[in-house]
């Protein structure tokens, strides 16, 4: 069961906790971590939405069809920039602008790819009745945007494969 926030919860450090929830599942994220692990922090209907590709994820098993499409990834770290958090009808929303760093291996090449991505996030963040601790409720990547030379390549085919 989910409990929203009272105004009680706003008086106990709402924006702290709720930049360490984020930054939390940033760090689940970035390790890889099993699915399990995101479930103290995250509502049983949690959402993923990657808004400027109009893509949903929603509940933890399609969650976790979102992150075994990211095993190509390593090295994963997110770093939080800003962070604007409100609260509405008792639910918080936070507004975060933040940066992930990536690698990338073709398998064969000679060296991996680091990306580097600008992000712009909105979170909607609620209270657990069960263990009354911060969870997010739905997450949106609202714009990714790849710095200049750290944007994934099309690697063409390995010639040793086109010699005839």
């Amino acid at each position: 069961m989910l409990r929203l926030l009272t105004a009680g919860d706003l008086m106990q450090n709402t924006d702290k906790n709720v930049q360490e929830v984020i930054e939390r599942f940033w760090h689940l994220n970035a390790s890889k971590a099993p699915i399990k692990d995101f479930i103290p922090i995250v509502s049983p209907d949690f959402h993923i939405e990657l808004g400027f590709m109009d893509i949903k994820f929603k509940g933890i098993a399609e969650f976790a069809d979102h992150q075994i499409g990211k095993l190509c990834f390593f090295d994963q770290k997110f770093e939080l920039i800003t962070i604007n958090t409100t609260i509405e009808n008792n639910i918080a929303t936070s507004v975060t602008k933040g940066v992930w760093y990536a690698s990338t291996w073709t398998q064969n090449a000679a060296y991996s790819q680091k990306l580097i991505a600008d992000l712009d996030h909105t979170w909607k963040i609620g209270i657990s009745d069960e263990t009354d601790k911060v969870i997010i409720l739905s997450h949106v990547c609202d714009a990714m945007k790849y710095r200049e030379g750290f944007s994934p390549t099309a690697e063409p085919g390995d010639f040793h494969l086109k010699i005839k």
